[in-house]
C-alpha cells in the first residue's frame, strides 16, 4: 500500500498544478507569454536578469520544471511500493499522464517558437488542463490503494451522465483557449446577443468563435443541471452540486469580462474557474467509474438499492 507520504505528494502535485495554470493564465493577461523569446533558456540565460514580465514567464518554467520532477519523483515512489502491480487502473493513469506531461512540454516550447499561435495556445491550455485532471485521478486511485470498496452504487445513466460532463469540459475549455489566443474576447461587446445581432449571429471567423465558446457554455450548463438532478440521490451528489455552482460562478466572470472588458482580475479569475470545473468533472468521474453500478436500468425511488 503507498506510504502516506507518497499519497500527500500525489495531492500536493495536484495542488500545484492547478497552481500552475493560473500562473499560466497570469502570464498570458499580463502579455509576457513571449518575455522569454527562446526555449528552452530565457535570452541564452539559464537565470536571466530581473524584469517583471521576463520573471513571469521565467517563474512559469521553473513551476513547470518542478511539477515534472514531482511526478517523476511520484511515479518511481508508485513503482518502489509496489502499487503499478496492485493497479492496472494505476498504470493507465500515470502511463496517459506522462504522455500528457511529454507533449505539454513541446507545446510550451511551441508556444513560444511560433510566437504565440492560435492553436498553440488552446492546445497548451488543453493539455495543461488534463494533465491536472489525470494526476487528480492518480491521487484519488492512490488515496483508494488498500481502503474499502464503495457500497453505495450508482445506475448507468448516473455514470453515463459523468462522462458525457467531463467531456465538455475540455471542449469548451478549448474554444476558451482559441477565443483568447486570437484575441477575440470582445469581438461581441454585449451579452446576451451579440452586438445586437441575436444571440448566435453567425459561427464564421471570430464573431463565430465568440458565439460558439458562448452556445457551448449554454450547452454544458443544461447538461450539468440535468447531472446534477439526476445525481441529487446517489453517491456523487457533491460533485454534482460543486459543478452547477461553478458553472453559475464561470457563466458570471464570462459576462463580466464582456461588459467590463476584459479586465486582469476577472480574466483570471475565469481561468482558475475553468481549471477548478475540469478538476471537479475528474472528481465526479472517478466516482462514478469506482462505484458499482445497480441491477437493471432504474429503480423506483425509495427501493433499497442492489449493486452487482
Amino acid at each position: 500500500m503507498p506510504t502516506r507520504s507518497t499519497n500527500r505528494l500525489a495531492t500536493a502535485l495536484v495542488a500545484l498544478t492547478a497552481f500552475l495554470l493560473v500562473l499560466g493564465s497570469t502570464v498570458r493577461v499580463h502579455g509576457a507569454g513571449l518575455a522569454c523569446p527562446d526555449w528552452p533558456l530565457c535570452f541564452g540565460q539559464v537565470v536571466p536578469e530581473y524584469d517583471f514580465h521576463v520573471y513571469l514567464e521565467f517563474g512559469h518554467r521553473v513551476v513547470a520544471g518542478f511539477v515534472s520532477l514531482g511526478f517523476l519523483a511520484l511515479a518511481v515512489r508508485l513503482w518502489r511500493e509496489g502499487a503499478f502491480a496492485r493497479s492496472a487502473a494505476l498504470r493507465v493513469l500515470v502511463g496517459a499522464a506522462a504522455a500528457a506531461l511529454a507533449l505539454q512540454v513541446v507545446l510550451g516550447g511551441l508556444t513560444v517558437l511560433e510566437l504565440l499561435a492560435e492553436w498553440t495556445v488552446a492546445s497548451h491550455l488543453v493539455t495543461g488542463n488534463t494533465f491536472s485532471v489525470l494526476l487528480l485521478l492518480t491521487a484519488l486511485t492512490v488515496h483508494g490503494l488498500g481502503q474499502p470498496e464503495r457500497t453505495e452504487p450508482v445506475t448507468l445513466p448516473q455514470r453515463a451522465l459523468a462522462l458525457v460532463v467531463l467531456a465538455l469540459v475540455p471542449v469548451q475549455i478549448a474554444l476558451g483557449g482559441l477565443v483568447s489566443g486570437s484575441h477575440a474576447g470582445l469581438v461581441c461587446g454585449t451579452w446576451p446577443s451579440c452586438n445586437g445581432a441575436g444571440w448566435f449571429p453567425t459561427l464564421e471567423g471570430l464573431v463565430g468563435l465568440q458565439v460558439a465558446h458562448r452556445l457551448v457554455a449554454y450547452t454544458l450548463a443544461a447538461v450539468v443541471l440535468g447531472n446534477a438532478l439526476a445525481q441529487a440521490r446517489g453517491p456523487l451528489r457533491r460533485p454534482a452540486a460543486l459543478l452547477v455552482a461553478l458553472v453559475v460562478v464561470q457563466i458570471a466572470l464570462g459576462v463580466a469580462n464582456v461588459l467590463l472588458q476584459l479586465p486582469v482580475e476577472v480574466t483570471l479569475l475565469h481561468s482558475a474557474g475553468a481549471a477548478a470545473l475540469a478538476l471537479t468533472a475528474g472528481w465526479q468521474a472517478h466516482g462514478a467509474l469506482a462505484a458499482p453500478l445497480v441491477e437493471g436500468a432504474s429503480l423506483p425511488v425509495g427501493r433499497p438499492l442492489e449493486a452487482k
